[in-house]
């Protein structure tokens, strides 16, 4: 009885001592917290119908392999083929319509440098093929934003890419090349943080891409006997800056 007495004793005192603890410390930080008060910066940016921006990004890449049925039928006197990612950057424009509270449409049209390589093993032998190409870029997407908190938000992105490549290098010796066809569409989707600055909205976003077309274009050697179609498949950080 005593022991219980006692644990009862301890146990209402502790709820005082946590409630009191509590109060003074409200009490002590209330009027600390009430000065610093994170300002809303661009209190009125939501509220716009159109926002405009630039933003930079880098960019990995490759071309997502199908082998052939001649490369099933003779795996052993055929060249194995292997896609490689290459280190790429890019630039361009935003522009943002507010649609509702939590739904945007963007159009980020931009420029794009992409370094894919192949590499052909021929009984261990290997032969890398680089395939650089400059690439103009139209997205059309949908952006889904979670409530603002402050200065911070974030939000989610999806949507579809068309794809113009104008300056596709090849090599001198065309035994060795794996053609791809210029035009592509992909299906784009990612996440990404809004910071409110003063004067401007930062926004880094993560980005995958996923092509749709088959841009394996057919030449007439035995490094294209293995290949059925090339797909594009990037992965992209983009730096976003907004009014």
């Amino acid at each position: 009885m005593a022991f219980t007495y006692l644990w009862h004793q301890f146990h209402l005192h502790r709820c005082k001592i946590v409630a009191i603890s509590f109060f003074i410390f409200l009490g002590f930080y209330s009027p600390v917290a009430a000065q610093h008060i994170v300002r809303q910066n661009l209190p009125g940016h939501d509220l716009k119908p159109m926002h405009y921006g630039l933003f930079l990004a880098l960019n990995v890449s490759r071309f997502q392999l199908q082998h052939s049925q001649y490369y099933v039928n003779n795996q052993k006197d055929t060249l194995l083929v292997n896609p490689r990612f290459g280190p790429g950057f890019m630039g361009g424009f935003v522009i943002n319509r507010r649609l509702t509270d939590f739904i945007d449409a963007r159009f980020v049209p931009g420029v794009a440098f992409y370094s894919r390589s192949m590499v052909f093993n021929d009984n261990g032998t290997e032969v890398t093929q680089e395939m650089p190409s400059i690439a103009m870029e139209f997205p059309l997407q949908f952006k889904l934003k979670s409530l603002r908190r402050g200065n911070v938000r974030m939000y989610f992105v999806g949507g579809v890419k068309g794809t113009t490549d104008f300056g596709n290098k090849k090599q001198d010796n065309a035994s060795v090349e794996l053609g791809f066809k210029n035009q592509d569409v992909a299906v784009e989707y990612g996440v990404g943080l809004e910071l409110f600055y003063p004067y401007f909205k930062f926004a880094p976003e993560l980005r995958f891409s996923n092509g749709l077309l088959n841009r394996y274009a057919t030449n007439k050697n035995p490094y294209s006997l293995s290949t059925q179609s090339l797909r594009s498949n990037t992965i992209t950080l983009y730096f976003n800056f907004e009014n």
